[in-house]
């Protein structure tokens, strides 16, 4: 997906003039990540992420994620379904002023939703190092986040500490962020007002620690299926035709743990699960 230098500055500068007169703001970032760790030549993969600020909250989602909460906040609707992989779950709220964030997962298949506290420090090590982004004068910054070693951009220009995912606390806007390997980089694409007055994203779920995350994921891989089996559930999906089919659960469960296994780059590496085939 690419975006144009002069759109690049256009909204730049409308960033600019919104936090000068402390307007809330929407921070579009495109992510660029390898969704496995078997294969370093696998497909590279992007899509965009929205930064919502409003007042000291923000929330950072993708806009597959944002579409489908507006569809349920402000249509009453089911919203959009779920990936079959907790690991493309990228969903994060931050208290701006405490600096306290918190990461929302939901199950893919029975729609249980948890949270996690995210209790790592960002101890950032500044550089005098510069960097021209896309027009941007930028200052280099690195981080050690979730296993992973990361290397950022940001600009004084901006006054605001924040930035994509967990990342916040340095003296300026986050332009672009990249773990060491590659794997994962965000950068900044688009900027314009929030125009609403809430964030419309959920905040309602069961706290888990990491540990019992991790173990949720274990017993979602081992039986994806499990809760329509205590509860003698018929399972369906779409046939393609308009109408819906029975899904065979035996196949469709072999079909979910290959593809668990075979995208199994999760942004905290620290966490990464082992799966047996």
């Amino acid at each position: 997906m690419k975006y144009t230098n002069q759109n690049f500055i256009v909204f730049i500068f409308i960033l600019i003039s919104i936090f000068l007169s402390g307007q809330n703001t929407t921070i579009v970032y495109e992510l660029t990540y390898r969704p496995s760790t078997n294969n370093k030549d696998s497909l590279v993969k992007s899509r965009l992420y929205y930064l919502d600020i409003l007042n000291q909250e923000s929330v950072f989602r993708s806009e597959f994620r944002r579409i489908s909460d507006s569809l349920i906040f402000f249509k009453s609707s089911y919203g959009y379904g779920y990936n079959l992989n907790f690991n493309d779950q990228i969903y994060l709220k931050k208290d701006i002023k405490t600096n306290k964030a918190v990461k929302y997962i939901v199950s893919p298949i029975s729609k249980d939703k948890f949270y996690v506290n995210i209790t790592e420090i960002l101890n950032w090590k500044l550089f005098p190092e510069s960097k021209i982004i896309e027009n941007i004068k930028c200052q280099r910054a690195e981080v050690n986040y979730g296993g992973r070693h990361w290397i950022a951009y940001f600009t004084q220009d901006i006054q605001l500490s924040e930035g994509p995912h967990v990342f916040h606390g340095l003296p300026g806007l986050i332009i672009q962020i990249s773990d060491s390997n590659q794997n994962y980089i965000f950068k900044l694409v688009r900027i314009k007002k929030f125009n609403h007055n809430n964030l419309f994203s959920f905040n309602e779920g069961n706290k888990l620690s990491w540990e019992m995350f991790n173990k949720i994921q274990i017993d979602y891989y081992n039986d994806p299926y499990s809760f329509a089996k205590v509860y003698n559930m018929k399972v369906a999906t779409d046939d393609g035709m308009g109408g819906i089919k029975k899904v065979d659960i035996r196949e469709d469960t072999f079909r979910i743990q290959k593809y668990i296994r075979k995208n199994d780059n999760i942004i905290e590496l620290n966490q990464k699960i082992e799966y047996k085939p």
